[in-house]
């Protein structure tokens, strides 16, 4: 946890699929301050998005992140994502939150992002 869903239309190439997790993964540790190892990002392909949309992306972390830090992840991400499409379509950034005790890493249930001790 936590888990982004990359959609595109198209398939993308190694490479281009790398830089998403990259920049996903870099970009929700360095505003959460969570561990690189709990980022999960996973593709879903062939999706009809609409006509002058890149990339959506769908954040499910955990409830209790403020909207500072959830507009912050989204331009972050947003920015990142852009920059890889050569046409410059936009990317939609979602987050659902879901409640820690619904989440487990490691077999152990998540704990609050108010009781993290970097946050």
């Amino acid at each position: 946890m936590p888990l982004y869903t990359v959609s595109t239309k198209k398939p993308l190439s190694e490479q281009k699929k790398l830089s998403v997790v990259n920049s996903i993964t870099q970009t929700h540790c360095s505003v959460t301050g969570a561990p690189a190892s709990y980022v999960q990002v996973v593709f879903a392909q062939g999706i009809p998005l609409p006509r002058k949309t890149a990339f959506h992306v769908l954040g499910s972390i955990r409830s209790g992140r403020s909207a500072a830090i959830k507009t912050e992840m989204s331009d972050q991400i947003n920015a990142a994502l852009s920059s890889l499409d050569s046409a410059k379509r936009r990317t939609e950034v979602v987050f659902v939150d879901l409640p820690a005790s619904w989440i487990m890493e490691g077999g152990e249930i998540m704990s609050e992002p108010s009781e993290d001790e970097s946050h």
